[in-house]
């Protein structure tokens, strides 16, 4: 039979889809899967956020790697295996930053002026105990630092700033994207925790007490930022050497300790502990946290694909890619609200002998 290239992607685009909704209908974690999905589908605000991101940092970030051509994407035997270790990483990622955080990092000085004013005026209510003046005084000049590097940042939209200064304002870019993702994450898990485990009747006033836990949290949250400043770093390196086995290494790392955000989130008391509870969640989910690597993996490859072809395809216009653009964005947004709070889920109710409430 003689069929065109549109006739056979179409084609095998039907038999995929009708492939994954009979895998779906009966996969051993079908009922954490739905439950994921009634979050993104109660919760589109979260999705717009991430997609808003993903965009926002492909325009004035590192969020997208430069594209393949049509002509490379025709070619199946080539971009396989870069299909898939791109897929791997991009799952790796997505429990320590499911928003793109490079841009959306200049909101960090903001949270941290509230984060500070709350703590002066009610000390006993974020954390186990009083926080002592030096906590507090450390945490005000994180803050006055903040707000210095923005000033930097703007200063940089107008001119050039000596080489000194640009190296201050890269490092602090670094540290801030660090405690964007590290606050986003944990806030993130509270979220799930407070919809899974509802403390109030209003739903409404779920992303809100998320928020205040996660102020409650801050020590731990900050204590994260420094391993996710680490990663950070590392992919900065891998993008300059992106064939290097240090890739890899990369992403073992983000799979080991992928349920620490989880952790801080939950486990109450010193970092140490934390990085233990993170370690027994994984063993305790690593069955089922396997079958969904599986399945996200079959998912991840073909989506990115279908990204890359309407990136390629839309290239030379200027209207399509208007229109392109935001819908791969939000599509793969919601891929991966849907995967990461599974995830989650997962963790929640096999990483505990009891799911936590508060």
């Amino acid at each position: 039979m003689n069929l065109s290239h549109w006739q056979t992607t179409t084609l095998a685009l039907t038999g995929f889809i009708a492939g994954l909704a009979l895998h779906l209908r009966w996969h051993p974690l079908r009922q954490h899967l739905s439950d994921a999905w009634d979050f993104v589908r109660l919760r589109p605000a979260l999705v717009l956020w991430v997609a808003g991101a993903s965009l926002l940092g492909a325009t004035v970030g590192d969020g997208r790697p430069p594209g393949c051509s049509l002509v490379q994407l025709n070619d199946w035997r080539e971009l396989i295996l870069p299909l898939a270790r791109d897929a791997l990483a991009h799952l790796a990622l997505l429990p320590h930053a499911l928003i793109q955080p490079s841009p959306l990092a200049c909101l960090v000085p903001l949270v941290l002026a509230m984060l500070t004013i709350r703590i002066w005026r009610w000390p006993y209510r974020y954390g186990e105990r009083r926080p002592g003046p030096e906590q507090k005084i450390v945490l005000l000049a994180v803050t006055v630092t903040g707000f210095a590097w923005l000033a930097l940042e703007v200063v940089t939209l107008r001119r050039m700033l000596p080489e000194g200064a640009e190296t201050v304002k890269l490092g602090l870019r670094y540290i801030f994207t660090a405690l964007a993702c590290a606050s986003m994450q944990v806030w993130l898990a509270r979220f799930v925790i407070a919809w899974e485990k509802p403390q109030d009747t209003n739903a409404e006033k779920d992303a809100v007490a998320a928020l205040e836990e996660t102020f409650a949290r801050w020590e731990g949250a900050a204590l994260l930022a420094a391993f996710d400043l680490l990663w950070l770093c590392w992919r900065q390196w891998q993008f300059s050497v992106p064939q290097s086995v240090g890739s890899w290494l990369w992403i073992e790392l983000l799979l080991v300790f992928s349920a620490l955000p989880l952790a801080v989130a939950v486990v109450s008391g010193p970092f140490w502990q934390q990085g233990a509870a993170a370690l027994q969640i994984l063993l305790r989910s690593a069955f089922p946290l396997l079958f969904l690597s599986i399945t996200a993996m079959a998912i991840l490859i073909p989506a990115r694909y279908a990204s890359a072809l309407g990136h390629a395809w839309a290239a030379e216009s200027t209207l399509w890619r208007v229109i392109v653009l935001p819908l791969d964005a939000l599509a793969l947004a919601m891929l991966d609200c849907w995967l990461l709070l599974t995830a989650l889920l997962l963790m929640l109710r096999h990483g505990f002998p009891r799911s936590p409430t508060a």
